[in-house]
């Protein structure tokens, strides 16, 4: 099922960047409800970042906000445990977006493991 995420990621890193990032993290919850995933449950939450923006500036924003950071070089990784769903996915995509925006890098989207009840 990891594999079906993944393959949902490899897709939307492929489409244009004038796609909206609500539009493509519809299509990955679209993609775990394919699987019988509705984003309730809390999951490992990967965001990635990619740029020659401030790195460092988001590790440390991040880390305050609870996140685990990790990264060489131009890109960037944050991780959390949280569920997807849209109510509650909604405002940490949000706030992903403001982060890349204020330290000058590509917010490259996000991924989790399929998980089912």
């Amino acid at each position: 099922m990891i594999a079906a995420v993944a393959r949902v990621r490899e897709r939307l890193t492929a489409l244009s960047h004038d796609v909206p990032h609500d539009e493509r993290d519809a299509m990955v919850r679209a993609a775990l409800a394919e699987h019988g995933d509705s984003g309730v449950t809390p999951r490992r939450t990967l965001f990635y970042f990619h740029g020659d923006g401030d790195h460092d500036d988001l590790n440390e924003v991040a880390r305050r906000a609870g996140f685990v950071t990790r990264g060489a070089d131009d890109q960037t990784v944050l991780e959390t445990t949280m569920a997807v769903d849209e109510t509650s996915f909604a405002p940490v995509s949000s706030m992903m977006q403001s982060w890349a925006a204020a330290f000058q890098l590509e917010y490259d989207g996000w991924e989790c493991a399929v998980v089912t009840n």
